[in-house]
């Protein structure tokens, strides 16, 4: 909730944002977050994260056209804020979709295209992650990728999708 807060404070415009939760945490102390006391007269005290505005974010779409506007079909939990906050936003999709698919139904479309600096048509570009409801978690490339082996890397590049589509 720490790291959402600050891209919302970014995003937002503003240089803080409140955050509950953090109250017995050393987070507060190694980030030298500070507190402020309830203005409304409680006499509670929360912590305010700063905003976190990114140069570059780069997302990954279930659906994007030419214009860039951005369909997310999962959670859109971190990618809203990111977009919010950042500088500049680049987008990568799992396809390429007719604007009037998109216009169809504008409620689900995540980022619009004025916001998008660039997009990139990338299938399964969330691999070895998921990408709702397209594909799931690809948990074996995962665990083989964890292994403290040589050549674990190099063979997790190999098996990367865009290698088996050649």
């Amino acid at each position: 909730m720490t790291l959402v807060a600050g891209l919302r404070a970014a995003a937002y415009g503003i240089p803080f944002q409140p955050v509950g939760g953090v109250h017995g945490s050393e987070l507060a102390e190694l980030n030298h977050w500070q507190k402020i006391r309830d203005p409304y007269g409680s006499g509670q005290e929360v912590y305010v994260i700063p905003a976190i505005r990114p140069d570059v974010v780069v997302i990954h779409a279930n659906a994007a056209d030419e214009h860039g506007n951005a369909r997310v079909l999962g959670s859109p939990f971190w990618d809203h804020p990111l977009t919010r906050a950042a500088k500049r936003v680049l987008v990568t999709a799992e396809r390429l979709v007719p604007t009037a698919t998109l216009a169809a139904q504008p409620e689900l479309t995540l980022v619009p295209g004025f916001m998008v600096e660039a997009v990139a048509i990338v299938p399964r570009g969330a691999w070895p992650g998921s990408m709702h409801p397209d594909y799931e978690v690809d948990y074996k490339a995962v665990e083989d990728y964890m292994k403290d082996a040589p050549g674990v890397l190099e063979a997790h590049l190999a098996a990367a999708p865009e290698k088996s589509e050649k």
